[in-house]
């Protein structure tokens, strides 16, 4: 590399080396930046190949996008879905019955796919199988679902869920291992007497995002499906109100538990407090209920995983990948160092001694 002879090299242009110096220390520059976006843009490209894949997952002779059944107890009914790949590469998919359980401020979750089963899960005879499905192949898969003789009125829920086997696997620094999942509830409504209800349980603080965030436990109680408003209302030690905040909870499933999660506007000290906690859902026919729950704020709490699961439920998981780095951001690395020594270039060029450059006439 021969840099340093073009600073005196052209007597007839004294000023030769400061542009050279300039461009190439430019040049380097966008050449280092446009590698550097390469090599933190191509993974998330990659990830969003991950769309490619998809499943289908349609319930068979049913008005809605979920089984919604009225039987008796002792009843038997065959039912079928409708599994298809609207993807563009074959795939092997993972069908299975799982539980359905209630999100953190309401909303449909299934479990995955190694977690045990109860409840009416097991009123399916719904096998785990393994699909190789060939691209825009459709399978219809039977099975059947017995309600218990002793079984009481109410609603009871369960899922059908499809998911890719294996995880996709995208590159970068950090890399993740994503399943793809399709769930169609099975909702069987026993006919008898609704009760509503709701329990309230403990009050917990977490922070997350640099604020408080408090929660409270609920378990749906009752025979059905519920979507309660919420008022919530935190207090300190003297019953001074600190916060108030309305919850409009999602759907919550009969005989399931979850969590009422409220963020607050910044980070409470630790201490005593209360929270002041009133349920209503007039439209299932739910009166209103109110509790008051001690909260006992510690120091330095740690955060949850938090998006509304609760532990154990996840469809991404990410992983760091160890090793050495992907090759484009080893070269967008290189690059930038590239691009540091070309400034650096370029400031030594501007510090030269004024002897090795010849003088200018005119501006004597």
């Amino acid at each position: 590399m021969r840099l340093e002879t073009h600073a005196t090299s052209n007597p007839r242009n004294p000023t030769d080396a400061a542009p050279r110096g300039r461009t190439l220390g430019s040049r380097l520059a966008v050449i280092g930046l446009f590698a550097v976006l390469i090599a933190v843009l191509v993974p998330t490209a990659a990830l969003g190949q991950s769309g490619q894949i998809k499943l289908a997952l349609l319930p068979v002779d049913q008005p809605g996008s979920f089984f919604d059944l009225r039987m008796l107890p002792g009843e038997t009914r065959s039912l079928a879905v409708d599994i298809a790949n609207d993807g563009e590469a074959a795939i092997v998919a993972r069908t299975y019955a799982a539980d359905v359980y209630t999100i953190i401020n309401g909303g449909f979750g299934a479990r995955l796919r190694d977690e045990p089963v109860s409840g009416m899960t097991e009123w399916l005879d719904y096998q785990t199988d393994l699909m190789p499905l060939a691209v825009g192949e459709a399978i219809r898969r039977t099975f059947v679902v017995t309600v218990p003789t002793d079984t009481g009125p109410g609603e009871y829920i369960t899922s059908i869920v499809l998911e890719n086997d294996l995880p996709l696997h995208s590159t970068g620094a950090v890399g993740l291992n994503q399943v793809i999942r399709q769930a169609v509830a099975v909702v069987v409504t026993v006919p008898g007497q609704r009760r509503p209800g709701i329990a309230i349980g403990k009050a917990s603080h977490k922070v997350l995002a640099g604020r408080s965030v408090v929660s409270v436990a609920v378990d749906n109680s009752g025979n059905v499906r519920l979507k309660p408003l919420v008022d919530f209302q935190l207090l300190d030690a003297s019953g001074t109100q600190l916060s108030q905040a309305s919850v409009q909870m999602d759907t919550f499933y009969a005989r399931t538990s979850t969590f009422i999660e409220v963020q607050l506007a910044s980070l409470l000290l630790p201490g005593a407090y209360a929270v002041r906690l009133t349920v209503e859902d007039s439209a299932h026919g739910m009166r209103p209920m109110s509790e008051v729950i001690p909260l006992i704020v510690e120091r330095a709490p740690l955060a949850s995983a938090g998006g509304g699961l609760v532990p154990g439920q996840t469809r991404v998981t990410q992983v760091a990948l160890h090793g050495p780095l992907p090759s484009l951001a080893f070269i967008g690395l290189l690059l930038l160092a590239g691009v540091v020594l070309g400034f650096g270039w370029r400031a030594l060029n501007r510090r030269r001694p004024k002897g090795t450059r010849p003088a200018r006439a005119s501006s004597r």
